[in-house]
């Protein structure tokens, strides 16, 4: 089943849609900030409806968030464009600031998951292109780098279907910002593709009620297949054209030609990561007929 909505998960799903797209259409960023925190309050109240585990979770990561968004507030209220720096990069979840993300986000339900890590950026992300902030970009192009290399490698030595999509999500985090720093077209062709993508392989699962495991899957697996390559970034499917696209955008505005060399071993790093889960859970699904099958 796709989401288990009660009236009142509805309720707020539907105000956190209103109040998304009215964030959109605001242009002083005083305004801005409080429609996004409002965005992050309904948030809440949607997960609240919706989350099946434990509750410790939801609570340190709105922590967290009102942490890093009071943070924003502050550091542009003073031009400490260091503070804001660093605040955005806890708010993302990136280098050196994944690790909350990691543990909490882990237990969180598909619904949730996808939501956090796709839509629930967006508002941020368009807030740098909306107003003129000067970050400090010695910070974030270290941060990039470490969260792109440091997510390819432990998505390598993980065994856990769960933290491999996880650690996929920080990952693509870097490239959502690289996007940003583009051209409107190229951040959204990135985003949708990788949204789109996201959403299909968690609804090849049991539904967007829980968290994958090898134990939840559908009974479709060449679809899920499917979308697990999709995701890995694999040429040639829609999400590695995707990135393609905003790495020619991005050098041809800056001039930075090594984000190539990054851009190859980081997607190789994903693309290896992701095979490897795919074969372990056909090997997974071939033990576990064949021990059915020897029961009959």
């Amino acid at each position: 089943m796709f989401v288990m909505f009660t009236p009142y998960s509805f309720i707020f799903f539907s105000l956190y849609s209103v109040t998304f797209v009215l964030c959109l259409l605001i242009g002083n960023f005083y305004y801005y900030w409080m429609v996004m925190e409002l965005i992050m309050l309904l948030f809440m109240g949607l997960s609240y409806t919706l989350f099946v585990s434990s509750y410790s979770q939801l609570m340190s990561y709105f922590l967290i968030q009102a942490i890093s968004s009071f943070s924003i507030l502050i550091s542009f209220m003073h031009s400490y464009m260091f503070l804001f720096t660093v605040s955005l990069l806890l708010k993302l979840s990136m280098f050196p600031f994944y690790a909350w993300y990691i543990n909490v986000i882990y237990r969180f339900p598909n619904f949730i998951f996808w939501l956090s890590g796709t839509l629930h950026k967006l508002p941020l992300l368009i807030m740098m292109f909306n107003f003129s902030l000067s970050l400090n970009m010695n910070l974030i192009w270290l941060s990039i780098v470490f969260t792109t290399l440091l997510s390819g490698f432990m998505m390598l030595m993980v065994v856990d279907l769960r933290m491999l999509l996880v650690l996929s999500s920080v990952g693509n985090n870097s490239w959502l910002l690289i996007s940003q720093m583009t051209d409107l077209f190229s951040f959204l062709t990135f985003f949708t593709v990788y949204s789109f993508s996201l959403l299909m392989l968690l609804f090849s699962f049991s539904g967007l009620s829980k968290f994958p495991s090898y134990t939840s899957v559908g009974s479709d697996n060449y679809f899920l297949s499917m979308w697990v390559v999709s995701l890995s970034g694999m040429p040639p499917l829609p999400l590695f054209f995707s990135k393609m696209i905003v790495l020619f955008s991005f050098i041809g505005v800056h001039s930075m030609n090594y984000l190539f060399i990054l851009f190859l071993l980081s997607n190789s790093l994903m693309v290896m990561a992701y095979l490897q889960s795919i074969m372990k859970f056909f090997v997974y699904s071939f033990s576990t007929s064949s021990h059915l099958l020897l029961k009959l």
